[in-house]
């Protein structure tokens, strides 16, 4: 199997958790924003990643490829087995894009687009020096693109502020005094929110290296946030399941 990926994409970190979770082999492959469409296309329908590519078939969507890695592998099953359970389980996860990772997104891209030595870290740390190279010479207009798409206008960042940090607010109360949120196990529910917040707790296991944060804001933000009851269950979920 290969796994179609940008490396430090919370999406792609969650589609990467589940297969590591149960326990099956596949490589990576990091592609390079942009540049990538061509070849997300010549297997899929849409230009996003993770894109699983097996020997016949290909997912696209890192709920889809929990959803498929379920249903192939039987071992470990992530989706709880309750009917009722599982139908609140996969809305919770429907819902946590718009609650915890294009908010997040937008937070960090707002700031971390002035530093062009560390998006190409995180897009690139994989690749070739030449590849390296290339990035550095498109960044200006890919730049552009990123803050179009992403970020837009400071009403935007101030809305995706009070987004993600009232949804942390909401998890909070959702996990109190529960080690987890469905079945009293790990599930698909947990490994997805602790995926999304990985950006903001920044935990040991997540399986690349964090490059040193260049922007104040985001590092006040970073340091502000690591008591916060989420934050230290993001950090237990890691340590315990992500290995």
């Amino acid at each position: 199997m290969k796994l179609l990926e940008f490396p430090h994409s919370h999406y792609c970190e969650k589609a990467r958790w589940a297969l590591d979770y149960k326990r099956i082999p596949f490589e990576r492959v990091a592609l390079m924003p942009g540049f990538h469409m061509r070849t997300v296309r010549r297997h899929a329908p849409r230009t996003s990643v993770p894109v699983l590519l097996t020997d016949k078939e290909v997912v696209q969507g890192s709920s889809e490829i929990i959803d498929y890695l379920d249903e192939r592998f039987s071992d470990r099953q992530l989706t709880p087995q309750d009917s009722l359970s599982k139908n609140e389980c996969i809305q919770f996860e429907s819902e946590l894009s718009d609650k915890f990772g294009e908010p997040l997104r937008t937070i960090l891209y707002d700031r971390l687009l002035a530093f062009p030595d560390y998006i190409r870290f995180c897009f690139t740390n994989p690749m070739s020096p030449a590849k390296r190279i290339l990035f550095r010479l498109y960044y200006p207009m890919l730049k552009k693109l990123m803050h179009q798409a992403y970020v837009k206008s400071e009403k935007r960042v101030a809305g995706a502020k009070e987004t993600f940090f009232s949804s942390l607010d909401e998890l909070e109360a959702r996990i109190s005094g529960n080690d987890y949120l469905y079945e009293g196990r790990f599930t698909r529910a947990d490994l997805s929110v602790c995926a999304m917040l990985a950006l903001l707790v920044l935990p040991p296991e997540f399986p690349v290296s964090w490059p040193e944060m260049p922007d104040h804001e985001i590092e006040k933000l970073h340091n502000d946030y690591q008591n916060h009851p989420v934050c230290v269950w993001v950090r237990r979920i890691y340590a315990l399941h992500r290995n």
